[in-house]
């Protein structure tokens, strides 16, 4: 039996630029951080060759029936590893991830990858696992998303990542003094908007966009110009330049596509910058999740008050996860 726990991310600039139709003509650059809220999978063998699946939903099939999964994440894994013998596969969260714009499914994937990986004793690397699941998720399952949410749950940490037209993605570590993730972490605060999506449809309606509407392109430009910015003050530890990234790259990001905010998240983001806050921005997609803020400890309680009375939106502490996803669980056991 084998248990992986790998984290959800935020998205501080960049975020969309990681799309292939933009970054194979434009290049592309974001900064990310995985965070200490996870998606866990267990994974056990089984001797009756059948395959059993707990989600939000149960499924039973025979081995020989894997096509027959619904679950297409879970599908088309089990097939790209040649899976040909009963198994049981079960996922939890700390927190529900449909439609939080924490890269749930990214993070639901590298895990699924690592725990068979780990039952069947192969010796697979972060990118191994971050690739893996960008080509199912991307190409087999036919998503139209990027490849950061993958590569943010394999590695952990605050990272830079580049996207070039060669199809590469390049890591680099920001920041890896504990001290200074707890910083960043205690000015970063996660708020829960209660509303959740499907993130394809106005991911898809982005990745048009940033092919042929040239007001979306170049907010895109001026996005990864930001990050590359935000990047060089994160280098000198200037990290109190987040608050005003995060402003910037929120005004940018309502240019993208006209489905991101509705009112009710706009409401949110005003109302949290009256009260104190340096910037803030949706997480994801759009549409709905999570809204993350700068804020000053000395606002933080304005703020939270402010958010707790608009709409009972809660915060979510959290801090900054370093290790990407891991086995926490590998128990060997004999098939009878």
């Amino acid at each position: 039996m084998i248990i992986t726990k790998t984290p959800l991310r935020i998205t501080f600039t960049g975020g969309g630029s990681d799309i292939p139709s933009y970054f194979m003509s434009h290049n592309g650059h974001c900064i990310n951080a995985a965070i200490d809220k996870y998606v866990y999978v267990l994974v056990k063998k089984r001797s009756d060759n059948k395959i059993y699946l707990k989600y939000s939903e149960n499924e039973v099939v025979d081995v020989d029936s894997i096509h027959a999964i619904k679950h297409d994440f879970i599908r088309e894994t089990l097939i790209y590893l040649g899976i040909d013998y009963g198994l049981e596969i079960i996922n939890w969260a700390d927190i529900p991830t449909k439609g939080s714009g924490l890269g749930s499914s990214g993070s639901f994937l590298v895990g699924l990858l690592n725990a068979i990986h780990t039952l069947e004793g192969n010796l697979v690397t972060k990118r191994d696992l971050a690739d893996q699941a960008s080509h199912i998720e991307m190409t087999l399952c036919h998503k139209p998303i990027g490849y950061q949410d993958q590569y943010a749950a394999a590695f952990g940490g605050l990272n830079e990542l580049i996207f070039s037209d060669s199809d590469h993605v390049l890591v680099r570590r920001l920041v890896d003094n504990d001290n200074d993730l707890r910083s960043i972490s205690e000015d970063l605060h996660l708020f829960y908007t209660g509303i959740t999506r499907e993130s394809a449809p106005i991911l898809q309606d982005q990745s048009e966009n940033l092919v042929d509407n040239k007001e979306a392109i170049k907010s895109m430009i001026k996005n990864v110009e930001l990050s590359y910015w935000l990047r060089d003050h994160i280098d000198y530890k200037r990290f109190n330049y987040i608050g005003e990234a995060l402003r910037k790259n929120w005004e940018l990001k309502l240019k993208f596509s006209k489905k991101i905010a509705n009112d009710s998240i706009i409401e949110i983001y005003k109302s949290a910058i009256s009260a104190g806050a340096k910037g803030g921005k949706l997480i994801g997609a759009g549409g709905g999740g999570f809204m993350m803020f700068y804020i000053d400890k000395l606002e933080r309680q304005s703020v939270e008050k402010v958010l707790n009375e608009l709409g009972g939106y809660k915060l979510m502490p959290f801090e900054i996860d370093k290790y990407g996803s891991r086995v926490i669980i590998n128990v060997e056991a004999l098939s009878w």
